[in-house]
This record gives structure tokens, C-alpha cells and sequence, in this order.
């Protein structure tokens, strides 16, 4: 079956749709009604800063007569608790729509990460993987506190400051609707026309992919005399997104001048409509001219919302792609133990595998380095399609891939990722098996920098054998490990009964130790098979 191929993070990606936004906001388990409380919340507290502004117009206005004191203390009173409701209402608006948004941020991650793995999603490289688990995944719940919430907030808003305009001079009401379309309708098109020209998202994409090479590959380029390179391709992908960002804020900077221009000029012409025609109760001027002043707070917001949500637009398409991507077959099981792959080509590598693995045998691969053969582990294990050909495994497979995650966490910790019911005996008895010194309480602070190459290998393998799999995959697991305890460690695995949960297993190891190329077969150790 066909399988999804990401495109280049430096094209422009397609445009999102509305069907698109409503799936991803449906997987973020984010339900209208949510929506529009929030939206109320956050109103809240503009309704309280328009109330604010029309009773201190009033108090103004009133004030000027020199009433007794007593005549105005309702409205000094009002004007306090409208002050401190809307701190009240500003920070419970805060806390609720980052709650909001900080939930569907979850619930989309986890989505995600499990369509990578049962999904038919090719990201090509590691960094594309980090952009649409962390980038994405933000841009697009950023749109919840940065444009959906917004919008909603001026929208209604608008409508409030207009209903209470209209009770007071239809003129000046006209005169703010007029505004209002600038300020919310004109001038957050020309920032999202602007913006949708911009290569922001793309470069940002992109310098995130070359900074994760960068630094996942440094020691490996190092090595090669190419690190130079690939520092001088992250300080390109850096500088073009540094341009590409001051290019995307200059929208902005000419739509504050709009929008500050149009409220400037809604003030101004609602003081002419209150001078020429108003006609009711000269205390409510003030309150008039205030209002005017003070309607457009809620739409200060609109162009910065347009930009995030062209920003984000891409970053929609690609996550409502891998998210609908069609599931990945499930790789045939047999009901034995057996690991048979007959004609087996994978997607990298030019190597036709032809092999079987009984119950409790173990199988050792050695090969020149592009043959396909960490490939050939994932297409066992079922995350990858082959080519051609055939493979068939038990159900219980555990794959120890060479970059495997090591968590900033305890030893232990790090341990239960594959073993979550594995007992402390085990994995003491493990680790000394393996050679790893380190205790179950050492806390790794920094993950696998906290480790040496060679301890990270220790770490992994010992992770691998707490499982209670039937069938081991491990990539390189003696890689960066002295000669002698390489040996050892390979003796261990392919000759002798296993440390950890599973004495008896099924392992399939690739290597670059020495030793005969290709696909070597040893049967299953005997019981007193020295330990």
C-alpha cells in the first residue's frame, strides 16, 4: 500500500481548510461549548473595561456640574469594582483558556505520535518528526488562544459597543460600524495576504530540521571531517529564518498604523455626530465620546490573530494529513515463534533477505554499512512496508533501535519504559549482566548526555532484555563499547541463556563487530550453558 510522503519543509505547504481545522480541533478534544466559554470569559473582561470607560464618561461629564458628593457615589463606586473586576476577569480568562489550550496541546501530541507509528507516514528525517510532534502541534492549539478566542471576543464586542452607541446616537453608531470594518475586517485581510506570501513557517521548519541534524549528527559528520558543513547549513537555515520573521513583522507594524489610524478617526467622528446631533441628556456625551475610545481594545488583537493563523495554516494541512493517513497493515503473524522473512526487500538498502529464526535461536547480522540492515530490524518489527516479499513474526517483538530514547529520569525509570512491571531484583540483576555501574537511583539529568557512548548502549541493551518479549531486535547493541566487553557482550547474546526476564528468547542482532559477513544462525543454548 501506498504510503504518505512528507513534502520538503522549504516548500510552501498547501493551505489549510475548514474541514481540516474542525478534524484537528475534534482530535484535541475541544468542544464548542468550551470554545464559546472561554470566549465569554475573555469578553468578560473587556465588557468590564467598556463599562469602565462609559461610567467614567459619565462620572466626568457629571462631575463638571459640581453635584453633591452623595449623587455621585454609585458611579465613583462602580468605577472602582469595574477597575478590579477586570483584573479578576483578565486573569481567570488567562487561566482558563491557557488550560484550554495546554489540554488540547496534550491530547494533539499524543494523536500524533501514535499516527507516526501506526500510520502509513513516511517523515523522511527525525527533525521533520520533531517539527510535527512540537512545532505543528503548537502552531496549530496556538490558534485557540491566538485567533479563535479573539475573533469570537470581537465579534461580540463590536456588537455590544454598537447596541450601546445606537441607544445613544445612531450617527455615532454608523460612524464606529464604519471603523469596525477597518479595524476588524480590512486591515486583518491585508495582514493575512501579506502573510501568506511570507516563507515564516517554511523557514522556521527548516532550521528546526537542520539544528536537530546538526546536533544528532555532530559526532558522526565530526568523525568524517564534515561537521563544518553541517554547522554552516544550520547558520544558512538560521539566518533565512531571522529574515523571513523581520520580513512577517513588517505586516503587522503597518496594520497597528491602520488600526490606530481608524480608531483615531472613529473618535474623532463620533465627537462631530455627538456635537452635530445629538440631542438627548448632555451627560451621556462623555460617555459617548469614551466609548468610542475605548470599543476598539478588542480588535488590537485581530492582526496579530490573522498572522498565527497563517502561520499555522500549513502546519493544519500536514497534521490533518498524517492524522487521516490510512493505518499501516499489521505485518502477518504465525501462531508459532518462528521469524521467517522470504524475499525480503526493504525500502533502503539493496539486499534480498532470506532467512528463519526458531524459537530460542539466535541470529547474528553483519554487513557493509547502507546494506538496509537497521531496516531490516524495523521491517520485522512492523514499522516499516517491505518492498517485496514476505515476513512473519510472533506478536511479541521489542525492537532496541541504536538512537533509542534515553529519558531524563533515574536509571530506574528509564528501565520501566520497556518494562513497566519489571521488579528491582531484575534489573539489578540486568544491568550487572550487562555491565552497566551506574545504580537504579541515578538520576540522568540530562538523559543520554548524562552517559557515556558506551553506557547509553549498556543502558538500552538492559532495557531491552527486562522485557518479556519472545523475540529481541537489536541495532549495534555493543557500538561504542570496549573490545574485550564487546566480545563478552556478543557471546552473551548469540551463545549463552539471557540475563533479564526471558532466560530463552528469540534474538536478532546486527552488528559491525567482526566476524563473517552476512546472516549467521546459532541454535538455541542449552540449559547449562555457562552464564
Amino acid at each position: 500500500m501506498p504510503t504518505l510522503k512528507e513534502p520538503r519543509a522549504q516548500r510552501r505547504a498547501e493551505p489549510a481548510t475548514a474541514s481540516q481545522l474542525r478534524f484537528l480541533l475534534a482530535t484535541c478534544g475541544l468542544r464548542p461549548l468550551t470554545l464559546v466559554a472561554a470566549i465569554l470569559l475573555s469578553s468578560l473582561a473587556l465588557m468590564a473595561a467598556l463599562a469602565l470607560a462609559m461610567t467614567s464618561g459619565w462620572l466626568i461629564t457629571r462631575a463638571w456640574q459640581a453635584p453633591p458628593v452623595l449623587e455621585l457615589s454609585v458611579a465613583v463606586t462602580s468605577v472602582r469594582a469595574l477597575g478590579i473586576s477586570r483584573a479578576v476577569f483578565r486573569y481567570a480568562d488567562r487561566l482558563y483558556a491557557h488550560r484550554v489550550a495546554l489540554n488540547a496541546t496534550t491530547r494533539l501530541r499524543a494523536a500524533i505520535f501514535s499516527a507516526l507509528i501506526t500510520r502509513q507516514v513516511d517523515l523522511g528525517t527525525r527533525g521533520r518528526a520533531h517539527v510535527r510532534l512540537v512545532d505543528d502541534a503548537d502552531k496549530t492549539t496556538n490558534l485557540i488562544v491566538r485567533t479563535l478566542i479573539p475573533c469570537g471576543v470581537a465579534a461580540l464586542m463590536s456588537l455590544v459597543a454598537l447596541v450601546c452607541a445606537a441607544a445613544l446616537s445612531w450617527p455615532a453608531a454608523v460612524v464606529m460600524a464604519a471603523a469596525f470594518a477597518v479595524t476588524g475586517v480590512a486591515v486583518p485581510l491585508l495582514v493575512a495576504r501579506a502573510s501568506r506570501s511570507s516563507q515564516a513557517a517554511a523557514t522556521s521548519n527548516a532550521f528546526t530540521e537542520a539544528l536537530d541534524s546538526t546536533l544528532h549528527n555532530r559526532v558522526e559528520f565530526a568523525a568524517a571531517g564534515r561537521d563544518e558543513l553541517l554547522r554552516a547549513a544550520a547558520d544558512s537555515a538560521s539566518r533565512r529564518d531571522t529574515a523571513a520573521r523581520i520580513s512577517a513583522d513588517i505586516p503587522l507594524a503597518v496594520a497597528d498604523a491602520l488600526a490606530t489610524a481608524a480608531s483615531g478617526a472613529a473618535a474623532v467622528g463620533v465627537l462631530a455626530c455627538a456635537v452635530a446631533f445629538y440631542d438627548g441628556n448632555p451627560m451621556w456625551m462623555g460617555t459617548l465620546v469614551l466609548l468610542a475610545l475605548s470599543a476598539f481594545e478588542a480588535h488590537a488583537t485581530l492582526p496579530q490573530a490573522a498572522q498565527t493563523w497563517q502561520e499555522a495554516t500549513g502546519s493544519i494541512h500536514s497534521l490533518a494529513a498524517v492524522l487521516a493517513a490510512p493505518a499501516r497493515p499489521q505485518p502477518q503473524q504465525t501462531p508459532t515463534d518462528e521469524v521467517r522473512a522470504r524475499g525480503l526487500q526493504t525500502e533502503f538498502g539493496d539486499e534480498e533477505w532470506d532467512f528463519d529464526a526458531l524459537p530460542g535461536q539466535r541470529v547474528v547480522i553483519r554487513g557493509r554499512s547502507g546494506a538496509g540492515k537497521t531496516m531490516l530490524l524495523e521491517t520485522i518489527a512492523g514499522m516499516r512496508e517491505p518492498v517485496s516479499g514476505t515476513v512473519t513474526r510472533p506478536a511479541s517483538c521489542v525492537l532496541s533501535a541504536e538512537d533509542a530514547w534515553v529519558f531524563s529520569t533515574s536509571v530506574r525509570e528509564n528501565l520501566r519504559v520497556g518494562a513497566p512491571s519489571a521488579s528491582e531484583a531484575l534489573m539489578r540483576e540486568t544491568l550487572d549482566a550487562v555491565g552497566f555501574e551506574l545504580g537504579l537511583d541515578t538520576l540522568l539529568a540530562d538523559g543520554a548526555e548524562s552517559l557515556s557512548s558506551g553506557q547509553r548502549r549498556r543502558l538500552l541493551l538492559a532495557r531491552a532484555l527486562c522485557t518479556d518479549a519472545q523475540v529481541l531486535l537489536l541495532d549495534e547493541p555493543t557500538e561504542h563499547i570496549a573490545a574485550e566487553d564487546s566480545a563478552r557482550l556478543l557471546t552473551m547474546l548469540l551463545k549463552q541463556r539471557l540475563p533479564g526476564a526471558l532466560a530463552s528468547r528469540t534474538v536478532i542482532v546486527v552488528t559491525h563487530s567482526p566476524g563473517p559477513v552476512g546472516i549467521e544462525v546459532f541454535p538455541r543454548p542449552t540449559e547449562d550453558a555457562a552464564s
